[in-house]
């Protein structure tokens, strides 16, 4: 049985393809390519097996989650320069970061907001 534990953290982001031209990305990523980007108020749930301790869940995550936090994904997070900070790119981060300290580790899903968001099985 799998149960979910919600967090909360806001970041910025834009996207960008470095390899194309500055056009090219204003016509794949439309608003989303700017040069300073735009926020979210992200929601992440993580997906556990029911015996998983909360504690464990909540002291893996508070390091990533102090890492995401009030930052400009793009400027400030070294492994989002060879990556576009996609909602899809923002789970398999914070998976990287998480997955080997948290026994029972099954899903991580990442909001963007309500009708956007990313899902990452694990287990």
């Amino acid at each position: 049985m799998t149960r979910y534990l919600s967090f909360q953290f806001s970041s910025a982001h834009f996207y960008e393809q470095k390899a194309w031209s500055k056009e090219k990305n204003q016509e794949v990523f439309g608003a989303c390519y700017t040069p300073y980007g735009h926020g979210h108020n992200y929601r992440l749930e993580i997906g556990v097996e029911f015996s998983t301790p909360e504690g464990t869940v909540r002291s893996a995550l508070a390091p990533v989650l102090k890492i995401l936090d009030h930052h400009h994904l793009n400027f400030d997070i070294d492994w989002f320069k060879d990556h576009v900070p996609t909602t899809e790119n923002i789970a398999l981060f914070i998976a990287e970061k998480i997955k080997s300290s948290i026994p029972g580790l099954k899903v991580i899903r990442v909001y963007e907001a309500p009708d956007l968001w990313a899902e990452l099985e694990l287990g």
